[in-house]
């Protein structure tokens, strides 16, 4: 990044064919126009030597005397980049780009605000940058170089984040199915009647039923003594009771 030269401040003579006021007016301006230009030229030797840190504060103390210089904008930017406070530096060369008369300036100060842009991640940005610094100086070949890989960083971002958001589409839907299915499941469970728990009796005939599926002696004579109501019972000794003679016989009935 290059340092801007700040233009050398001329010194107005014959200071006799002018007014007292005009005259003291003229002195602060060259008095605190030189205070600035000092510690610009202090500034810049420290960014030389790679103290971006000094160089920062003796920029800022310079644009304290100058306001909105578009040269001390731009070397405040600079110096605040190389710490790697990439975001504090975008407001300097965004200001040195607009108070830039000089296009080749405007240049600059755009092609270091995409590389601001570009170290933070912001490939949008940074291809609108480079874009408007070639506006100001087309053909600049760092900065179309810039502009390519910006674009192509901004292009890989965009696939990345069309995977992720694919990616959270299918983890939505695989959840919501499993989440049906859970529910399914449920209204299954709820639907279906209860089981009534065998009786102590058809459990012990269970147990106690022959290898083929037949009943035992003891489940049929169990069974009948069940089956048959006690009135049909007695009825049915008394009538065995009678005399054999007494019996009537009956005929079978016809189908």
């Amino acid at each position: 990044m290059a340092i801007w030269e700040p233009r050398k401040m001329h010194v107005m003579k014959n200071i006799e064919k002018y007014s007292f006021w005009i005259v003291f007016l003229s002195l602060a301006q060259a008095l605190t126009a030189q205070s600035a230009h000092a510690l610009q030229r202090e500034a810049d030797r420290q960014y030389s030597k790679s103290n971006y840190r000094e160089a920062e504060q003796g920029y800022r103390q310079a644009g304290e005397k100058k306001a909105n210089d578009p040269a001390l904008l731009y070397n405040t930017g600079n110096a605040v980049y190389q710490q790697g406070n990439y975001a504090a530096a975008e407001p300097f060369f965004e200001k040195a780009a607009k108070t830039a008369k000089e296009p080749a300036k405007r240049a600059d100060a755009l092609h270091n605000l995409g590389n601001a842009y570009l170290k933070q991640q912001k490939f949008r940005e940074a291809v609108d940058a480079y874009e408007n610094s070639l506006r100001q100086r087309p053909g600049d070949p760092e900065t179309k170089v810039n502009l390519q890989l910006a674009k192509k960083k901004l292009q890989q971002q965009q696939q990345q984040n069309q995977q992720n958001q694919q990616q959270n589409n299918d983890q939505q839907d695989q959840q919501q199915q499993q989440d049906q299915q859970q529910q399914n499941q449920q209204q299954q469970q709820n639907q279906q009647p209860n089981e009534q728990p065998q009786q102590p009796d058809q459990q012990q005939q269970q147990q106690q039923q022959q290898p083929d599926g037949r009943m035992t002696p003891e489940q049929a004579k169990r069974l009948l003594e069940t089956a048959v109501a006690p009135e049909d019972r007695r009825n049915a000794k008394k009538y065995r009771e009678q005399e054999p003679g007494k019996h009537q016989a009956r005929p079978k009935k016809d189908w």
